[in-house]
């Protein structure tokens, strides 16, 4: 069966038709690259977070811990900067422990998921000329709301906390609202996107609590619990 309007059959290759004395030779159209289509936004955070691990990766282990120290988000510290109403100290990690990341791992699997999700809410935020600016703005929100329901759930914490992945998960929230205002008219959209929410929160939240709880992996699921619900709001 085919595409009457573009010769493509299920499960083949685009064509293209090229005229050679009276009959059409069919020529592979060319792929574009996934990093072709990926949103001005999404792509400068993806480019941004790769080359602060790389400056970590160059400067050593001892510099990277002394710069995760230094920019991470410390709960007692971060509170205790706004109680004496220092607030660029206090903004100040919370933005940048969104670009610092533990570990290769932790960098992919944050990356993966942006990449994956970040498209399509970039996408939901389309409405005018500004979506790059407005993306880059909610995802740092995302990422600050995220570090702040982190500190408020552990007040009196010494211990750092990096990543995007509050950002990340906000993102997520957002590519579930852009999927359905992006949904065909009639498209049935509430139920797979509860159930996709319901498995982000379960995998995100759910076993990354277990995992610290059981002193397994130290996963601040606070972190990814804030920013989703950010995601919601935002």
């Amino acid at each position: 069966m085919k595409d009457s309007d573009s010769g493509k059959g299920i499960g083949e290759e685009a064509y293209d038709a090229l005229p050679q004395k009276g009959h059409d030779i069919k020529v592979p159209r060319k792929r574009e690259p996934i990093f072709n289509q990926t949103p001005l936004g999404v792509a400068g955070f993806i480019g941004a977070i790769l080359t602060a691990h790389i400056v970590s990766l160059i400067a050593g282990p001892a510099a990277t811990q002394h710069a995760q120290a230094e920019f991470g988000v410390v709960p007692a510290f971060v509170i205790s900067a706004f109680q004496q109403q220092h607030y660029l100290s206090a903004l100040t990690p919370l933005i940048a422990h969104q670009f610092m990341h533990g570990g290769t791992l932790h960098l992919v699997m944050n990356l993966a998921m942006l990449l994956q999700a970040g498209p399509i809410a970039e996408m939901g935020l389309n409405r005018n000329r500004d979506s790059v600016a407005r993306f880059i703005i909610f995802f740092l929100l995302c990422g600050i709301c995220g570090a702040l329901m982190y500190c408020w759930l552990n007040p009196g914490s010494q211990a750092p906390t990096i990543g995007a992945s509050g950002a990340i998960s906000g993102v997520f929230a957002g590519f579930l609202w852009a999927a359905i205002g992006l949904a065909k008219p009639g498209q049935a959209m509430l139920r797979p996107v509860l159930t996709s929410a319901a498995v982000f929160l379960l995998i995100n939240v759910g076993l990354a609590w277990v995992g610290r709880t059981l002193n397994f992996v130290p996963i601040a699921w606070e972190s990814h619990l804030g920013g989703f619900i950010a995601g919601l709001i935002l």
